[in-house]
């Protein structure tokens, strides 16, 4: 019978021993993830978090999060599924040994004994979704592109990087909110790229619809991009798009003094001068643009226009004349007008139109000007261009 208790006495005592788990070591999970075994590594610190003398330790969480993080970015799908919350897990782990280790940075270190900072480890992790994210928007998956990006905002929040890429997926997404929120966020954590700006003026000015907007944010970064050449003309565009043209006329005469070779700002000028009816201002000014390209189809076009404008008053006067005597008379005279005005304005259409071939407007006033001369070759001309482009006339 003693045996017999004996023996069961044994049996009890190797179950108990058998059931009992091996106290966590946090040295042992550490070289478990240097080793890749990224499965031991999480048992081991897992129980770590829960055992008594180790619960309370700031490496626990520490080493917690390095675990997790591997877990996260591992390629090894069967590691993976461990712990499909690993992203968050890491970083609360992470967030929680910064608070128990009360200000000191904790660190590992490499194979030669150096220590790697944590800092440094949470640098590659972030890069590495930076990484993933620029891979994914390569491949035109923006919303893969956007999640990595908004990952590594989480795990360094003050990193302008995460928020700059993320703002030009969220644009491309068509998300303008998220977008102008991602930019912002970059300029209030001191990005230097004006970039940032010109996304968030382009938005406000295109798809928003904000135009007022717009130009407070041009405003906003001139003072801090005192060099850059394109916020200027950005500028201009909108004061002249606000019909806030005085305003526009001196910033862009300015703008010339200093850039006499620009085409653009010339033209620009020209459109603010004739938008004040100062149309010999506007004149000089398209010519300008064209003497620096002559192949510059906008100052042609809009100094058309202004060649035509006598000729159009000429013939709104024409039309509204009566049937009477002298209304055919003052009909008669204003002809002979009309036809040297269109004369003059012929050939700035005429060149108009070599630059740009499929103008329809180019072509319309084109048509217009030959019928009123008579010009039956012109007019057949310009029929066969019209079949070509599929208008009708």
């Amino acid at each position: 019978m003693k045996k017999y208790t004996l023996l069961l006495l044994l049996l009890v005592s190797a179950a108990t021993y058998a059931q009992k788990a091996p106290k966590p070591n946090l040295n042992k999970a550490l070289q478990l993830w240097t080793e890749g075994k990224l499965d031991e590594a999480k048992s081991m610190i897992d129980a770590a978090t829960t055992y008594e003398k180790t619960m309370n330790d700031a490496k626990t969480y520490y080493y917690k999060g390095l675990i997790y993080a591997a877990l996260d970015t591992t390629s090894n799908e069967k590691f993976k599924a461990l712990a499909p919350d690993a992203f968050d897990q890491a970083l609360a782990a992470f967030a929680k040994g910064d608070e128990m280790q009360k200000g000191k940075e904790h660190f590992t270190q490499d194979a030669a004994g150096m220590p790697i900072l944590k800092s440094q480890q949470i640098a590659y992790w972030h890069g590495q979704y930076i990484n993933k994210g620029a891979a994914a928007y390569q491949e035109e998956d923006l919303e893969t592109a956007l999640k990595d990006f908004e990952k590594a905002q989480k795990i360094l929040p003050n990193d302008t990087l995460g928020y700059f890429y993320a703002g030009f997926v969220a644009n491309g997404m068509e998300n303008y909110d998220k977008a102008i929120e991602s930019f912002r966020k970059y300029i209030d954590l001191g990005g230097k790229s004006v970039d940032a700006y010109l996304s968030i003026i382009n938005i406000y000015s295109g798809p928003k619809d904000n135009k007022e907007e717009a130009l407070k944010v041009v405003r906003e970064a001139k003072p801090k991009f005192p060099n850059d050449p394109q916020l200027p003309k950005v500028e201009i565009g909108l004061l002249i798009d606000l019909k806030r043209i005085d305003e526009a006329k001196k910033g862009l005469e300015s703008a010339v003094a200093k850039e006499p070779g620009n085409k653009v700002l010339h033209f620009y000028l020209g459109y603010a001068n004739a938008s004040l009816n100062l149309n010999e201002e506007a004149k000089k000014n398209y010519e300008a643009a064209l003497k620096i390209d002559p192949n510059y189809f906008e100052a042609q076009l809009y100094l058309a226009k202004i060649m035509y404008n006598d000729a159009a008053v000429i013939k709104k006067e024409m039309a509204a004349l009566g049937i009477s005597a002298a209304d055919k008379k003052k009909k008669f005279d204003l002809d002979k007008v009309l036809v040297e005005k269109l004369k003059i304005a012929q050939p700035y259409w005429e060149k108009a139109e070599q630059l740009n071939q499929k103008d329809q407007e180019v072509v319309d006033v084109l048509f217009s000007i030959y019928q009123d001369l008579g010009n039956d070759a012109g007019m057949k001309r310009l029929e066969k261009k019209y079949k070509e482009m599929g208008v009708d006339n």
